[in-house]
């Protein structure tokens, strides 16, 4: 018995006309408008999870075309190659029965080659780095802010010591922006991850879901990469190497954000087993995220975890 053609090519004419509706909304609402952008991906993955690929891809270029035409190509160019192929890997994933571990590492790295995608091609459309655009935000931003203190009556050395504190944090911020693009590409697809298993609940179809947030466990890896980054940073600054310097802030950056998140998966296991009420938790928390040295404590703890295996998620329970 063959399979109806009609049921995949009406729901793909609706997933298509609400990823159009994502992509107005996104455009020409300022607030809502960039949560939805980011949402951009869900129509495209629920059409390949319960339809195929092939069905994302004709979704992603109908899409692309139409938007190209009622908006701009520019803004098509946007939509469709930083987040079409996201929609299209997340699909396949879920479709094949990916682990939600798997799923997501496939997703991000699709982010991430968008995300490097929508730069060259932006890079060779206007003709120069966009990235610099941020930089020079940053820096004109600085500037719009001494202005306005100076206007204010700030006196000149506290001035001083303000542009002395807030410029290596710029430097900073310019030097790690490779990290944040894997960083957010993680965040974007583990956002459309839960938004497309909460749709499919509603439509009767039951994905596997990540484990509670206590069993998260970062790889062992995440360990070595942190005690490269440092020899990284060390080697680049002694020997002014800078692209060495550079890749060590990167590599840290991402190893100390994982071994955070496994941190914060220690104080929940803990939390869990000695019954905290929610009070307790909340004051936790806030302590977590106002004080950096408990912060860097709980980065310690995370990496603890790993070697030790505290929580015993990696050896086998006895019966």
């Amino acid at each position: 018995m063959q399979k109806n053609p009609v049921r995949p090519v009406v729901e793909g004419g609706v997933l298509t006309a609400v990823a159009i509706m994502f992509a107005l909304i996104s455009t020409y609402l300022p607030v809502i408008g960039a949560f939805v952008n980011l949402l951009w991906p869900v129509p495209i993955v629920l059409l390949g999870v319960r339809h195929g690929y092939k069905w994302s891809l004709m979704a992603v270029v109908a899409s692309g075309l139409i938007i190209a035409l009622i908006m701009h190509p520019l803004t098509a160019v946007s939509v469709v190659v930083g987040f079409g192929l996201i929609g299209i890997a997340l699909g396949y994933g879920l479709r094949q029965g990916f682990s939600p571990t798997k799923t997501l590492f496939v997703g991000a790295a699709a982010s991430l080659v968008s995300k490097i995608a929508v730069l060259a091609i932006s890079a060779a459309v206007i003709g120069f780095n966009p990235l610099t655009l941020q930089t020079e935000g940053m820096i004109k931003g600085l500037e719009t802010a001494m202005d306005f203190y100076r206007q204010m009556g700030m006196n000149a050395e506290d001035m001083a010591r303000m542009e002395a504190t807030l410029k290596p944090m710029i430097e900073l911020m310019k030097i790690i922006l490779p990290a944040g693009f894997v960083l957010a590409a993680f965040v974007d697809t583990f956002l459309n991850y839960q938004v497309a298993k909460a749709v499919l609940a509603r439509l009767g179809q039951t994905l596997e879901p990540f484990p509670p947030f206590r069993r998260w466990n970062m790889p062992r890896f995440t360990v070595y990469a942190l005690a490269v980054s440092f020899v990284a940073i060390y080697w680049g600054k002694t020997r002014e190497l800078e692209i060495l310097y550079n890749t060590g802030m990167n590599i840290q950056v991402v190893a100390t954000m994982l071994l955070f998140i496994q941190g914060m998966a220690v104080v929940y296991f803990l939390a869990d087993k000695y019954n905290l009420s929610r009070i307790v938790r909340g004051i936790i928390l806030f302590l977590i995220l106002s004080n950096g040295i408990v912060m860097q404590a709980l980065i310690i703890g995370g990496a603890f975890d790993i070697i030790f295996d505290y929580r015993q998620l990696r050896t086998p329970k006895r019966e």
